[in-house]
């Protein structure tokens, strides 16, 4: 059954009522996301700052009422890279669930995303077999793709860099590092179905250390990188790491993916993540070749938002 038709089928008395929210409800939709999701009473201050920032920003969030209580809430926030596409999260609180709130909600949050230039909304589940994705199938959301987490776990048993004339492994300055990173991002996935640009802006943001982005030079130009995130308790993430498409195919990303890993035990860590679709089945096998394993994997589900009407 599609969203329009479900939302027909409602009973018009059920009395679930949708306002768009606003950073002066945080509070609120903290209590909400911790009846659906169980969020920590610890986290209060972090995700409410956090939700707060986000809104003045670009996201969008919506509270559904059964009179003047809060009964569901949603949230849209604007994927970096990928114009016009929304990340949902959200839910109902478990007493009223199955009553008609939710398909109320998503429905406003269909044609609010629409009306702010959105064409697609996309929604992460853990299993297809759980009850979210079992609500968004049956109302017109497809699998767009399955996405996997692989970890190694220990480093003191990693092979030595294969030496080759023209290649080095190394870090820039801030400026530079931006620039080049940015630059061979689009150089090594902007074909890919997975791409996702960064901008400078972003990058500027979110990068800790220029010496988080360890580029690989051939011959003193830079054709290949990867991003270096350490935690506390010695866990590493490398995410993204991507060679220049001239030079892919070669067992050069082996070499840059094994760069990375001697410089996180240089760091201390002790386990190692990276993240991947599933149908990237080169990327895959390079990361097995170097010990690492499956150990997760999750789905994101996706729908088609109509076009604006032209004014």
């Amino acid at each position: 059954m599609s969203l329009n038709a479900a939302l027909a089928a409602l009973n018009p008395l059920a009395g679930y009522q949708i306002r768009e929210a606003g950073p002066g409800d945080a509070a609120d939709l903290f209590i909400l996301q911790a009846a659906i999701a169980s969020t920590g009473a610890g986290e209060f201050l972090a995700w409410t700052q956090q939700l707060e920032e986000r809104l003045e920003t670009g996201s969008l969030a919506w509270i559904a009422t059964a009179g003047r209580r809060p009964v569901g809430m949603a949230l849209i926030d604007p994927l970096p890279g990928l114009p016009g596409v929304f990340e949902l999260n959200g839910g109902i609180i478990p007493a009223r669930q199955r009553q008609g709130a939710g398909t109320r909600l998503l429905a406003r949050v269909v044609a609010d995303a629409g009306a702010w230039g959105g064409n697609q909304l996309s929604c992460r589940v853990d299993s297809l077999a759980g009850a979210t994705a079992g609500f968004l199938l049956r109302r017109g959301f497809f699998i767009e793709h399955e996405e996997c987490l692989l970890e190694r776990r220990g480093l003191d048993d990693l092979p030595a860099i294969p030496t080759r004339p023209g290649d080095r492994f190394i870090s820039y300055a801030r400026e530079r590092a931006v620039t080049e990173f940015c630059r061979l991002y689009l150089q090594s996935f902007s074909d890919a179905p997975w791409s996702q640009p960064y901008s400078p802006d972003e990058v500027e943001e979110t990068l800790v250390e220029a010496e988080d982005l360890l580029f690989w030079e051939r011959d003193g130009a830079p054709v290949g990188v990867a991003w270096l995130e350490v935690a506390e308790g010695g866990r590493a993430r490398i995410e993204p790491i991507g060679i220049d498409r001239d030079y892919q195919g070669q067992g050069f990303g082996h070499r840059l993916l094994l760069a990375a890993l001697h410089e996180f035990r240089r760091r201390g860590a002790n386990l190692v993540e990276i993240g991947l679709w599933r149908n990237n089945i080169i990327a895959m096998h390079l990361y097995q070749s170097l010990g690492f394993a499956e150990v997760a994997n999750w789905y994101y589900l996706a729908y088609g938002l109509a076009p604006r009407p032209e004014q």
